[in-house]
């Protein structure tokens, strides 16, 4: 490297030498100077300094960032939100913001930082001062980040604030310059987390936010006392996170429902849900002549928050029930059965639960659409852990869409508008993925083949795994182990990814029991009877008819879909990167690892 860059440059695209190498030494020596954010041409790579550094997201830094053209200051989260905003007006044309990067990285936090910025441009086009409050919408904007974040965040190996779905946030912009409203919408809620988590990893926060929380009189109410004596929440091993206050995140979370304009009998129910979901999770059974609950404590002070019967809750916990030409069939479940009969349960309780609360966000957020918009892309980073599995797969799946979309307008758009121009430009060496998304997205591609076998009544998850094998062993994305019995492996742009195949049809399915249906649609509790009453049953038989017409999609079509429609609303806006790198495994300060 040329000696003048030893100290970094703000910007890697006027490096004498540009490759891997000269990139992380050029982070790094910006990284020791508390220089966390570098530029690299259009794009911003964000470095995680796992702590506060005074003064960089101040109101006053604002106010700088907001008066000057990119590059005009050293590089910052602000300048691309500024220079986003500008382009409003210089294009005419939709603009988004995409944040990327592994787990861990920063992306929720660079999410946040970008809204805080855009809310306090909006007002000076209002004229107003800097100093006086947001806008009622900005504000509610705003506070929907610790809902969000304290429903579908939970602490992982990797992050302690990971993300456990996806966002897209729609601020809507009018003429005059300010936000007139917005819109969010969530992709993939990781359901499974409700019910089971890795060792050394949390539950969602909101359930430690409310045991830590609650006045004693409520907790009495609810029959709730320490995250250690439920089963929800203690298997993991994990029941503390150090980095941040259970109890003032609960504070945080209730102002931002005031704000929000939640009312207090709103508030009251999504908490007494929370808690019948956690003394759901104690239910537990033995085998008598099939199974039968053995702590009739915890049945019951679930069944009284959850406004059902006892009796009731007992019987769709340990018998199916289904209609055969009229005549009622109960089957009798095993030990397993029945715990996966209440975990399911719980695991739709919170799912429903945590789309109404979005759906009540973008309530009071919506406003008119009338000019153009920005669009901030935060959604689940890559992730490779000891064992992943279907979650895990479409994580993944998700981010091969999005370094696609990158590929196509860094190099393969910039490279055509030099052709054009005339311009001499050397060919630079790209990963393309195209063949990667097309093992995975195209006919006869592993989606394809997942989605077929979850409407098979007899495959299996060892079944699915002989049709994987067989169809793309010869692929030079896919890889057959030689050994693990249970795996397929896919080698993304990130790196080479082994999932574990069990589990990925039942989790595909998403089946939900009609008699499990019907009992929440029996709740005493308006609330609960409302999050249910027009949901659609998914069981078996539904899910695997054999007549297209009939199936109901799968969770990974839904997703397959959804993305689609992203990446089409993505594809008619001009983009701005932010990419977000994490330092170090142990998520520590003044640490840069050059093995990452």
């Amino acid at each position: 490297m040329h000696p003048m860059n030893e100290e970094g440059v703000d910007d890697m695209a006027t490096l004498t030498e540009l490759h891997g190498g000269s990139i992380m030494h050029n982070l790094y020596q910006r990284y020791k100077r508390n220089q966390i954010y570098t530029y690299i041409g259009s794009i911003i790579a964000s470095v995680n300094p796992y702590r506060t550094i005074a003064g960089l997201y101040e109101r006053a830094t604002m106010e700088r960032y907001s008066e000057c053209h990119l590059g005009e200051l050293p590089p910052h989260v602000f300048a691309i939100a500024n220079e986003c905003y500008r382009c409003l007006w210089k294009r005419h044309d939709d603009q988004c913001v995409l944040i990327s990067g592994e787990s861990g990285a920063g992306k929720t936090e660079s999410t946040k930082l970008i809204l805080k910025f855009l809310s306090v441009i909006s007002q000076q086009s209002l004229e107003l001062s800097l100093k006086e409050k947001t806008s009622c919408v900005e504000q509610a904007i705003l506070e929907s980040s610790p809902i969000m974040e304290a429903f579908g965040n939970a602490k992982t190996v990797y992050n302690n604030n990971s993300s456990r779905f996806g966002k897209f946030v729609q601020l809507h912009i009018c003429q005059k310059g300010n936000i007139q409203g917005g819109r969010i919408v969530d992709y993939l809620l990781e359901k499974n987390r409700v019910v089971r988590q890795n060792p050394g990893e949390r539950n969602y926060h909101i359930f430690y936010a409310l045991l830590a929380g609650l006045q004693h009189e409520q907790k009495e109410e609810f029959y709730l006392s320490v995250p250690e004596n439920y089963h929800y929440l203690s298997q993991s091993g994990c029941i503390e996170d150090k980095t941040i206050s259970d109890q003032e995140s609960f504070k945080e979370v209730i102002t931002a429902m005031e704000v929000m304009q939640f009312s207090k009998e709103e508030v009251w129910e999504v908490l007494r849900l929370l808690a019948g979901v956690l003394h759901l999770g104690n239910i537990e059974f033995i085998t008598a002549g099939g199974a039968q609950v053995s702590f009739k404590t915890a049945l019951g002070r679930s069944a009284e928050l959850l406004g059902l019967d006892s009796a009731q809750l007992t019987d769709a916990l340990t018998q199916r029930s289904m209609f055969l030409r009229g005549e009622e069939i109960l089957t009798p479940l095993t030990v397993q059965q029945a715990e996966d009969s209440r975990d399911s349960l719980a695991m739709a309780l919170y799912a429903r639960c945590f789309e109404w609360v979005i759906k009540k966000i973008n309530s009071r957020i919506k406003g008119k659409d009338d000019f153009k918009s920005i669009g901030i892309l935060d959604i689940f980073g890559f992730e490779n852990f000891e064992v992943n599995h279907f979650e895990q797969f479409n994580i993944n799946y998700a981010n091969e869409k999005l370094q696609e979309y990158f590929n196509k307008h860094i190099f393969s758009l910039e490279q055509l508008e030099y052709s054009r121009e005339g311009l001499v430009w050397e060919d630079i060496d790209w990963i393309d993925n195209g063949e990667c998304l097309d093992l995975i997205e195209k006919k006869l591609g592993l989606l394809a083949l997942i989605n077929e076998e979850s409407h098979f009544p007899q495959a299996t998850d060892s079944t699915l795994l002989e049709k994987l094998h067989s169809q793309h062993a010869n692929n030079h994305f896919y890889v057959k182990p030689r050994v693990a019995v249970n795996n397929f492996g896919v080698k993304h742009y990130a790196g080479e990814v082994q999932y574990d195949v069990r589990g990925i049809l039942e989790k595909n399915r998403d089946t939900f029991r009609d008699d499990l249906l019907n009992l929440l649609r029996e709740s005493r509790f308006d609330f609960i009877y409302d999050l249910f009453e027009h949901v659609s049953s998914r069981n078996n038989q539904d899910t695997l008819k054999c007549g297209s017409k009939h199936r109901r999609p799968t969770v990974s079509s839904q997703f397959k879909d959804s993305l689609h429609s992203l990446m089409a609303t993505l594809s008619s806006s001009n983009p701005f990167f932010v990419r977000c790198i994490k330092p170090n495994t142990q998520k520590v300060t003044w640490n840069f690892s050059f093995k990452l």
